[in-house]
């Protein structure tokens, strides 16, 4: 099942991690572009001109051959000079097949603002950046709204890219409109104001310890400190925690627990996915040995990029009392949020008393067969299927992303009762969906 889900979506998923604006200003220079160098940081490159339209190329057959091509094939550009962007020499113009390019409000209500279709924005000069994979003319739309200088975009249909064939330009400002097949064009819908949300101390439901578990180079440290200036995240729990392989200060209150880790790890299994069991195994162990889960109801475990808000949560564990732990997807456990009784951690801790060193849960390590498994699998049938921790209900409000049927996760207003979205990876997309969540009064109609 998990398979053909992520089959199903992985037009969208692929490129979402990186999308939702990635922590660097970026252009891509894959499929059919070369790059050029130029003179300037890239925030001085100009957006797409008719130029840069590469030939259609050959599109596969499954949207799912974006999930490898989208890791090899698209990458920042960095050093002295930057990257610019020229059509390889006798590419033909873009071709778009016949029907049209896109009908606004057509599969689904759209929530941006008109959009000009077989229109392209030629950008001005300024800064641009563009993004590949991208399936629909609005999540290029969320993206502009969620880049804070991003004014306008162009989505282009088919740039002749492997797999998932489109790609969103995001822009400062636009020159002039030129009519071109195959292109949509638009405005973000308006910002929403940010306000710190409300924290989750204190309720009746239960005391929540929340953790992160942080890699030291890239942008998840920033994305933390900013949460916890802003009482974000996790930092709205009892008590939070980060969890690192070197001893950070995230704030002057907040020092990592430092694991024994690389937190390197391959990628494989059905799904393609960070093979990061052994990681989290050596994670479990450190939270254990430290101990503070033992002075609260719940323990909640949460990807920095989680947008993830712990006064929801709390009001949703009033239905969930005595649960052993809780599912966030019909699939299946997924990762960036995970919540956990604590009694369930109390029977982790006692298998991993078991082993001759207390490294790893023992009946678990030994009992299952999970070399390709993520860890949020491994902690499932860990749980569940050999330790026997029940009841294990599934509460789909634990989590919008699209792996899990959540396609609009990037417009961030599924309601007032979704406790998470996943993943936004830099401060101004994290931002832009806080602000949106909680300026969205019922759940959204929209699975775009």
């Amino acid at each position: 099942l998990k398979l053909r889900h992520i089959i199903k979506s992985v037009c969208s998923a692929p490129s979402l991690s990186r999308a939702m604006a990635a922590s660097h200003d970026s252009v891509n220079t894959s499929g059919a572009y070369a790059p050029v160098a130029v003179a300037g940081p890239v925030d001085e490159l100009a957006p797409p001109t008719a130029a840069h339209f590469p030939r259609r190329g050959l599109i596969a057959a499954l949207c799912a051959t974006a999930l490898v091509a989208v890791g090899a094939a698209t990458a920042a550009r960095g050093g002295a000079q930057s990257q610019g962007l020229r059509q390889l020499p006798g590419a033909a113009d873009l071709q778009i097949k016949a029907e049209a390019t896109w009908v606004q409000n057509g599969v689904f209500p759209s929530q941006a603002p008109e959009m000009d279709v077989d229109v392209q924005y030629v950008g001005a000069a300024g800064w641009g950046t563009n993004y590949d994979h991208i399936p629909t003319p609005e999540m290029c739309a969320a993206m502009c709204q969620g880049v804070e200088k991003c004014n306008a975009y162009t989505w282009v249909k088919d740039a002749g890219l492997p797999g998932c064939p489109s790609q969103c330009w995001l822009m400062e400002g636009i020159s002039e409109k030129k009519p071109l097949k195959g292109l949509v064009s638009g405005k973000p819908p308006t910002r929403k104001p940010f306000a710190p949300p409300p924290a989750s101390k204190g309720k009746a439901s239960g005391s929540l310890y929340c953790f992160a578990l942080m890699v030291p180079e890239g942008y998840e440290e920033g994305l933390l400190k900013w949460q916890h200036d802003n009482k974000a995240g996790i930092f709205g729990c009892d008590q939070a925690a980060v969890y690192s392989n070197k001893q950070l200060t995230i704030a002057p209150a907040v020092v990592t627990q430092v694991v024994n880790s690389t937190l390197k790890c391959g990628y494989g299994g059905d799904s393609m996915s960070a093979l990061n069991s052994w990681i989290f195994i050596e994670v479990w162990r450190k939270l254990i040995a430290v101990g503070d889960y033992k002075k609260h109801d719940w323990v909640v475990k949460v990807d920095p990029d989680a947008v993830f808000f712990p006064d929801r949560l709390s009001k949703l564990l009033v239905k969930y009392q005595g649960a052993g732990y809780i599912n966030n997807c019909r699939y299946g456990m997924h990762g960036p949020i995970e919540l956990f009784s604590s009694r369930a951690i109390d029977a982790l801790a006692a298998d991993y008393k078991l082993s001759w060193d207390g490294k790893a849960p023992k009946t678990c390590v030994t009992k299952m067969d999970f070399g390709q498994w993520g860890e949020d699998m491994f902690m499932d049938q860990c749980l569940s299927k050999i330790l026997e921790v029940k009841p294990v209900p599934t509460d789909a409000t634990l989590m919008c992303e699209s792996h899990c049927d959540c396609n609009a996760w990037y417009w961030c207003n599924e309601g007032d009762d979704m406790v998470s979205y996943h993943p936004f990876k830099s401060i101004d997309s994290f931002k832009n969906c806080m602000a949106n969540a909680m300026g969205s009064a019922s759940k959204a109609t929209i699975r775009a």
